[in-house]
């Protein structure tokens, strides 16, 4: 697989590579230091995923994924960024970023994320039809943390569950979704924290009836 890893810092990018040709040495890594040197490496080589940083010295990293999609439509990509902004967020998703990884990241994140792609590409060139069950799994898997990345005492099939009930009800406490999932509050509180953290939810302060403070979680419009 050809990645090519878009990192101003030197440093960090060849340490991305170093880490990343330890699980996988076939692959060949190419790095660039801002996104005029990137369109050059693009033009020589048939780059199957970019790792790009946000804040480039000539160009952000989402304008210069915009631009090399328009010659490259076949790309893939991660963001690796310190960036928390949420239109750069919003920019990822509409340009179809399979990940959006946040600076510091921990290199096995890394790898697992890259490694996970690798098998996505893998299952399609091997098969001409999919499973319903690997369908799903491909564009959850694109969209939201990977299984192997969720954090401990976090399931994916209860995540899911979770994540459906705000297509149907548009605010939840945890005390109202723990009751209507026959879940305990303090289970249901892990999971709508950790979809918070991921930016998928927003949460405000209400009083209840008897003036207890109480979090409503709602679903990020974003």
């Amino acid at each position: 697989m050809n990645i090519l890893i878009v990192e101003d810092d030197f440093r960090i990018g060849e340490m991305y590579k170093e880490y990343l040709l330890k699980s996988s040495p076939e692959d060949k890594i190419h790095t660039s230091l801002n996104a005029a040197d990137s369109l050059k490496v693009l033009e020589k080589h048939r780059i199957d995923l970019m790792l790009v940083d946000i804040y480039l010295p000539d160009k952000h990293g989402d304008q210069l994924i915009e631009k090399a999609l328009k010659k490259y439509p076949y790309l893939n990509f991660i963001f690796i960024t310190a960036s928390q902004e949420s239109q750069k967020v919003k920019n990822a998703m509409q340009l179809g970023a399979l990940n959006y990884l946040v600076k510091p990241v921990k290199l096995d994140k890394l790898s697992d994320t890259v490694n996970n792609y690798r098998k996505k590409v893998r299952t399609l060139s091997e098969k001409d039809e999919l499973d319903p069950e690997e369908i799903e799994l491909y564009f959850v898997q694109n969209h939201s943390s990977s299984v192997q990345n969720l954090p401990k005492g976090v399931d994916p099939v209860t995540l899911k569950k979770i994540e459906e009930e705000f297509s149907q009800r548009h605010e939840w406490t945890s005390s109202q979704l723990g009751e209507h999932l026959g879940t305990s509050r303090t289970t249901v509180r892990r999971y709508l924290e950790y979809l918070r953290q991921c930016g998928k939810l927003t949460v405000s302060q209400d009083f209840g009836d008897k003036g207890r403070p109480e979090k409503k979680y709602k679903k990020n419009p974003l």
